[in-house]
């Protein structure tokens, strides 16, 4: 029974381990995020008819 118990918190702790830790990127590991290709803002306006 001590077994079993002991069992499912090895792999509880395991699973939590994993899924919580992330890869960083292989190319650019030292950034926070990965850069967004820039883009123009665009405003879309529309005239009221008054």
């Amino acid at each position: 029974m001590f077994e079993k118990l002991l069992l499912a918190v090895t792999i509880t702790f395991s699973l939590n381990l994993f899924f919580q830790v992330r890869v960083p990127e292989q190319h650019n590991s030292s950034a926070a995020f990965s850069p967004q290709p820039e883009q123009s803002a665009t405003i879309l306006v529309t005239k009221s008819k008054n």
